[in-house]
């Protein structure tokens, strides 16, 4: 048995197919593991996602906005551009005030997980072996295109599983 026969579940699925399958289960797809990022922000207002129900935790805005951020930047490393260091970079963006501030906040994220699938679903599985490079707090790191667009859906899972959390717990 082969590598997409054990992973895509018997169906034929190349790997790009399987990493697209494997993001969309995270975003807004049928998983498996647990609420998906938008199901766990499906009842959200303006005030739930500002509100801070656990002490010096981000909240559900902030983390809206971390996952647009990344989901943007994986685009533009997968587009050719350089990762930027990550000690410059501001990836948890202010929250905004109005509601109206809280509807583009999730536009932002529904097209940076839009445009991030079109990217992938362009891309070559050739191209799933390409390496970066990124430096944190000194270190040097390196990683192939794979490893980042599985670390993407990695991240989106468990954001949407602090998302249920906080959803939870009542507001302080």
């Amino acid at each position: 048995m082969d590598f997409h026969t054990i992973f895509s579940g018997g169906f034929d699925l190349n790997e790009i197919e399987l990493i697209v399958d494997q993001l969309k289960q995270t975003f807004d797809g049928r998983a498996w593991h647990g609420p998906l990022l938008m199901q766990a922000l499906e009842t959200e207002d303006r005030a739930i996602a500002r509100g801070r129900p656990i002490k010096a935790r981000h909240t559900i805005w902030e983390i809206v906005n971390h996952c647009s951020y990344w989901m943007e930047a994986v685009a533009q490393t997968l587009k050719g551009e350089t990762i930027p260091d990550i000690a410059t970079i501001k990836d948890w963006p202010q929250m905004g005030e109005s509601q109206e501030d809280w509807d583009k906040a999730l536009e932002r994220l529904q097209g940076s997980y839009k445009d991030l699938v079109k990217l992938i679903q362009d891309s070559s599985e050739t191209s799933l072996t390409n390496k970066k490079s990124f430096s944190f707090q000194g270190q040097k790191f390196t990683f192939t295109n794979r490893k980042m667009l599985h670390g993407i859906s990695d991240h989106n899972t468990y954001h949407a599983g602090q998302i249920a959390i906080l959803r939870s717990q009542k507001s302080e």
